[in-house]
């Protein structure tokens, strides 16, 4: 800012890099945050878009006339879209809490596991512990609608437990437990909201799934 690179009122560049290879390449770079994007308005998602862009290229001259070891540095690639943490969420039968992601909740309709890996909201824990939760089959299923899975980002969760969730690593977990339900629904003529537990987690665990 100092040198005028980045302007002064931009306090959008910040955040993290992946690992060097050896070839010289970092792996990532996760460095602009535009919090105002409105990933349900196609509008918004342009605009912050092409802002992001154009942040990074601002963020990547920073590190070539600052950083040790980048002063040649090119950039390889964009993400291809803006990424998008966080829009509508449903309010589910069960909706995970801050509790449940910090202190290891455990639910007896475990469709798998995730690590104490909490990212967002000013917060940030690694996955570094061994401590993990649980996630319940519950947090799937949407109130008021009958027959219907919510997977991914947008399960049932307050903000904080969304800051875990959300994590790509996490929804997999959600994914496969949805997966797996809406066949055994059908195979086995069951409603979702009253699909047999049981059954369900003993495919999980056919599948390899971790579930306690």
């Amino acid at each position: 800012m100092e040198a005028g690179v980045i302007p002064a009122n931009l306090q959008t560049i910040s955040g993290t890099w992946g690992a060097l290879y050896d070839g010289g390449d970092l792996t990532y770079l996760n460095l602009v945050h535009l919090a105002e994007c409105d990933g349900t308005s196609p509008d918004s998602m342009t605009i912050n878009e092409i802002e992001g862009r154009r942040q990074a290229m601002l963020a990547v001259e920073a590190l070539r006339r600052f950083h040790p070891g980048c002063d040649s540095a090119k950039l390889r690639n964009f993400g291809m879209t803006i990424g998008i943490r966080d829009t509508r969420k449903i309010e589910a039968a069960y909706d995970m809490t801050e509790l449940d992601v910090r202190e290891q909740g455990r639910f007896d309709d475990s469709i798998g596991i995730f690590p104490e890996f909490i990212d967002g909201y000013g917060i940030l824990i690694l996955p570094t512990t061994g401590r993990y939760f649980q996630l319940p089959y519950r947090t799937l299923l949407p109130k008021g609608v009958s027959n219907l899975l919510v997977a991914g980002r947008a399960t049932g969760g307050d903000k904080v437990s969304h800051a875990a969730t959300r994590n790509m690593m996490c929804c997999t977990v959600t994914g496969q437990g949805a997966g797996v339900a809406a066949a055994l629904s059908v195979k086995h003529g069951q409603e979702l909201e009253r699909l047999d537990i049981a059954l369900l987690q003993a495919e999980l665990r056919r599948q390899g799934v971790r579930l306690h």
